[in-house]
């Protein structure tokens, strides 16, 4: 792994400067969290959104438009109520398998659902049910808040973990342009991992940043300490600057 020169830092400076703007929400997922005021709407909105955020951007943008018009005017209400029970399949889901999204099914969608209300009712917000967690790691915190569902990934795996350190970003970062910074008190953004798809993980390995042969969480840790040395209290605003590289390049 190399040590960044003073060109590169300057490089990533910029890009993050130039995509990290409010002209961004307006064609990323995290446009859906961003219509809510309340800490409860925004987290349900946020973390269901992160949980379909895999595959082409707009479909993505479409499923997670359709979720968030069946969920109405609170995202947390509608979970507290269990309006999920009362979607019906033949109009969502059309099909024997009743595919919600991609390969998640109407039932894993409910079972998430409902483990998101079981968490409401005993800790009152997702923050302080990751305040109960005794990991360092706030990514892994996230995943034994929802071992064995489907879209979560399994702890010690190959997986990055990118749409929970994605959601981590989205919550936590508090610059007030793009991401929503409504978590103070558990997490602070200098302990934030970057997410680490399939194109950050190419542009890592162009850049230097890591020569592991698995995009897996040790990769986005590592590559979570290069971009430190750019922005040491705020290593996730990276992510802005590698999109950024794979624009300008």
């Amino acid at each position: 792994m190399n040590r960044l020169n003073e060109e590169t830092k300057q490089l990533l400076r910029l890009w993050a400067e130039t995509y990290n703007t409010k002209a961004f929400i307006e064609t990323d997922p995290i446009q859906f969290p961003h219509r809510f005021t309340r800490k409860e709407d925004i987290e349900v909105s946020a973390f269901l959104t992160a949980w379909i955020a895999y595959g082409r951007r707009p479909l993505i943008l479409r499923k997670a438009e359709e979720m968030h018009s069946l969920m109405g005017a609170s995202p947390y209400e509608w979970i507290i109520n269990e309006g999920y029970k009362a979607i019906i399949p033949e109009k969502l889901c059309p099909g024997p398998r009743q595919t919600f999204y991609r390969f998640f099914t109407l039932s894993d969608f409910r079972i998430l659902c409902a483990s998101l209300r079981e968490i409401y009712k005993e800790h009152g917000s997702l923050e302080w049910a990751l305040a109960a967690g005794k990991n360092p790691n706030p990514v892994v915190k996230l995943q034994e808040l929802f071992t064995d569902l489907k879209g979560i990934p399994v702890l010690g795996g190959t997986s990055a973990c990118k749409r929970l350190a994605m959601l981590l970003r989205w919550l936590v970062r508090n610059d007030g342009i793009v991401d929503l910074g409504i978590w103070q008190e558990v997490i602070r953004p200098h302990e934030l991992i970057i997410p680490l798809d399939t194109h950050v993980y190419r542009v890592s390995l162009e850049m230097g940043f890591t020569s592991r042969n698995v995009a897996d969480l040790r990769t986005a840790l590592e590559v979570t300490e290069v971009l430190r040395e750019v922005f040491p209290d705020d290593p996730a605003l990276g992510d802005f600057s590698l999109f950024g590289y794979g624009v300008n390049r």
